[in-house]
């Protein structure tokens, strides 16, 4: 069953989402019988406009009743309820866990895959083809969307398609010097290609001394991509562990010990933070600053795998309250795991 529920998330994605809205409202109703739009409304937490839409289609199908004193489930509904009721008992488990996330850590969105990205290469490229379906949904003529770099930004990119607007991708931090497929230039002229849109590059090293930093910050190209990256409306990104982080940008000993010392877990555009979200060590790098990812109108968080559930979870302690979380199962059993206990 579960299997199947994640086939017609990849075929019909919107498909599963609406049949658990009109599921959820009408096992509301039936618990909460006689109930008004208002009530109801608000105890499912969506707006009266969008309730009015879908009760109104379960009334047309007989499966409620709408009177003066409120509505009531018919025994059709109650047998269609039930009949759902099984088939949601799987699909409900990534649902409640991505709701308790967005409501632990207040953020604007979480969505949860299910599977572990660790040890399945089809969920993280599922990761990235609901971040591409997210993103694209919110995109409009000459936006700027700036990109980090990665693995799971390269499934993201390989899940764009072509839009009737342009759009601007630009890479939101120099390279690691790795996999050339996973760096932020690379990844931003995919996006392009596939979007029919434009991209610019960042033809620097990730991490540089304070004198190089300060003669790249005079280079017009350099200087032309930065401010593109502060005129961005959306920003795209990974969270990473942060000791292979510290290990991926060759870091010194002295770097290593000072993050395990203090417990690093997690790590963002050169920032590492420890399980409550407390920034360690800060590496000199040209492009996107963590403070500066608060200005974003909106903001992608991308990551998953039980390797990154503790770095995602530091991470979710900093991050903008209008960051949509796309993770997978694995990743979200670890970052509830000692909060569901509480």
């Amino acid at each position: 069953m579960k299997r199947m529920i994640q086939v017609q998330q990849k075929i019909v994605p919107d498909l599963i989402d609406k049949m658990y809205r009109r599921f959820s409202i009408l096992t509301a109703i039936q618990k909460y019988q006689p109930v008004g739009r208002r009530t109801l409304s608000e105890i499912l937490n969506i707006t009266e406009r969008v309730l009015r839409s879908e009760t109104d289609l379960l009334k047309l199908q007989d499966l409620i009743l709408v009177k003066p004193t409120g509505m009531t489930i018919t025994s059709e509904g109650v047998d269609v309820m039930y009949q759902l009721k099984e088939y949601f008992s799987h699909y409900s488990d990534e649902h409640h866990l991505a709701k308790f996330i967005r409501d632990y850590f207040n953020i604007s969105e979480v969505h949860v895959i299910p599977g572990n990205s660790d040890t399945d290469l089809n969920v993280k490229v599922e990761l990235g083809r609901i971040t591409g379906q997210l993103l694209e949904k919110q995109l409009f003529d000459e936006a700027i969307v700036s990109v980090t770099g990665g693995s799971t930004m390269a499934s993201v990119s390989n899940a764009m398609s072509e839009l009737p607007f342009n759009v601007l991708f630009v890479p939101a931090r120099g390279g690691l010097g790795e996999n050339v497929v996973f760096q932020a230039n690379t990844i931003c002229s995919t996006m392009a290609q596939r979007t029919g849109g434009h991209y610019t590059t960042l033809y620097v090293p990730d991490q540089v001394s304070e004198q190089t930093y300060q003669n790249l910050m005079h280079e017009p190209s350099v200087v032309n991509t930065l401010n593109r990256i502060r005129q961005s409306q959306f920003i795209i990104h990974g969270i990473g562990d942060a000791l292979k982080m510290a290990n991926r940008r060759q870091s010194s000993s002295e770097v290593i010990r000072k993050l395990q010392h203090h417990n690093a877990v997690g790590e963002a555009f050169g920032y590492y933070f420890n399980q409550q979200g407390e920034i360690i060590h800060k590496v000199k790098t040209i492009g996107l600053q963590l403070e500066e990812v608060q200005s974003k109108e909106h903001i992608f968080a991308v990551a998953g795998g039980n390797s990154k559930g503790n770095a995602i979870k530091a991470y979710l302690e900093i991050a903008p309250k209008n960051t949509i979380l796309v993770t997978d199962e694995a990743a979200a059993k670890i970052i509830t795991q000692d909060l569901l206990k509480q």
